[in-house]
């Protein structure tokens, strides 16, 4: 196998089991997740404004 279709494939089974994760957290934990997705979007919406502020 080539090390760039091993790189992908290994990127592929991570972003897999961040999604399984994710599911499982959500299932028993439903309003924590809900906060943290949350937390999150106001989190990248301070970021995109800073940057934009430095621009």
């Amino acid at each position: 196998m080539k090390k760039s279709s091993m790189v992908a494939g290994s990127a592929v089974l991570m972003a897999l089991g961040g999604y399984g994760a994710w599911c499982a957290y959500k299932k028993m934990n439903p309003q924590g997740a809900k906060t943290l997705k949350n937390d999150m979007k106001k989190m990248t919406k301070n970021m995109e404004k800073s940057i934009e502020d430095m621009m």
